[in-house]
């Protein structure tokens, strides 16, 4: 009796361990270790490498409701850089912006309004008038800056993006929506990949999507101070260290969104939850995914710029001066790796065929790519290795002396 007792425990912990399995999500990494995060669609991300930490339904088209803000955001802050738009500029509100409802500050036709001050209540308060007025002023109309949000996510290599719109609402709360044909639709790495690519290249953005409130209109009959919809910013509900950014979207369409980004030990992660069930939702799921990054992995340098990978330190060069040129690294391969696993990191890498002499320093002559588990690690691009030194070729004299003496160790040995 003992032992059909016995048999049947291990037969249920057998099949339990298997629906478990099965049920779970399977992670870009060591499957089963991830948390599970409750999102239709989620993305953890390595800021500095782009590497993929965790995924489930990374790459499905999903409504991302003001997410799309950072889009926005990206398209006014690529006119400041190119000297076409300044923060001091004056927006005048017109009658279509100022109708615009959910999130707003409520802003005024005919009103007008600094560009920065826009800006800011659009990353910080989601304001949807607001977005509108900047998104017409830069682009002369919605539709003329939509095509520029759509234009720079094709430059990005966001290929399951579309945007119709500047702010990112539903279409039948337009009193007047942007003529654009197509979806509204961003998938969860295409936000990581838009959060990543902003902060790089405008990181001064960050110091308005951590500001916990702003007010706004001030001097007016309608100034106001307005928080940010960011909950785990320092003295909100769901704070969380290091948490700087990004932002946040919800309609009924997306559900609860928010793309987040956090530093700690000079350590970035990128998050995107969509379609989570709450307001709490998003920002407890975010949590797991954050929870999971700086707890099982830490930045490990797997070859230093300038450095050899081992095993592939020269390359062959039959016509050179020499008979091999010695190789390395253009830059740092710096990646989150699993703590504990740091053997089962390697490089890979893959010279060019027929290269030949001559070469100058720096010419590319392979790249190398990080496997993990001997499968390439999604989101890290390959790095180029180089020649170390120049190399001449060799003159038809000395390849003639090199044959021939080659010819004689062959009949020695």
């Amino acid at each position: 009796m003992n032992h059909m007792r016995a048999a049947r425990i291990v037969a249920l912990s057998v099949v339990l361990c298997v629906s478990v399995l099965l049920s779970s999500p399977t992670g870009t990494w060591a499957e089963g270790m991830a948390p599970k995060v409750k999102a239709k669609s989620y993305i953890l991300m390595d800021f500095d490498s782009g590497a993929i930490l965790d995924e489930y339904k990374a790459d499905e088209k999903r409504a991302p409701a003001s997410m799309t803000k950072m889009m926005s955001a990206f398209v006014v802050l690529d006119k400041i850089s190119e000297g076409q738009l300044s923060w001091n500029d004056m927006v005048t509100v017109s009658p279509r912006a100022a109708k615009i409802e959910e999130a707003q500050i409520f802003l005024k036709p005919g009103e007008q309004v600094p560009v920065k001050e826009l800006f800011t209540a659009m990353l910080v308060y989601s304001a949807n008038d607001a977005t509108v007025a900047l998104a017409e002023h830069v682009g002369g109309s919605e539709e003329a800056f939509v095509e520029m949000m759509n234009q720079k996510a094709k430059a990005l290599g966001m290929v399951h993006t579309h945007y119709r719109c500047a702010s990112g609402l539903d279409m039948h709360l337009y009193p007047d929506p942007p003529n654009v044909p197509g979806e509204h639709v961003m998938s969860a790495q295409d936000s990581a990949i838009l959060a990543r690519e902003l902060i790089k290249t405008y990181p001064e953005v960050l110091k308005t999507t951590s500001m916990p409130n702003a007010t706004f209109l001030q001097g007016t009959d309608h100034a106001q101070k307005k928080p940010n919809w960011n909950k785990m910013l320092p003295g909100f509900k769901h704070f969380y260290d290091g948490v700087d950014g990004l932002k946040t979207g919800h309609t009924n369409e997306a559900g609860y969104c928010f793309t987040g980004t956090a530093k700690q030990r000079d350590y970035r992660l990128v998050t995107v939850v969509m379609g989570t069930a709450s307001d709490d939702a998003r920002f407890s799921e975010t949590s797991k995914l954050l929870d999971y990054g700086f707890g099982s992995f830490q930045p490990t340098e797997l070859v230093a710029k300038n450095g050899k990978v081992a095993g592939k330190e020269t390359l062959a060069l039959p016509n050179g001066v020499e008979r091999t040129v010695p190789v390395v690294a253009n830059e740092k391969i710096l990646i989150p790796t699993r703590i504990g696993e740091e053997g089962n990191y390697t490089i890979q890498v893959q010279f060019k065929q027929g290269i030949q002499a001559p070469l100058s320093k720096g010419d590319v002559v392979g790249e190398a790519r990080v496997l993990y588990k001997n499968q390439p690690v999604k989101g890290v691009a390959p790095i180029q290795m180089v020649a170390a030194v120049p190399m001449e070729e060799a003159s038809d004299f000395q390849l003639f002396f090199r044959k021939a003496g080659d010819t004689i160790k062959s009949w020695i040995n």
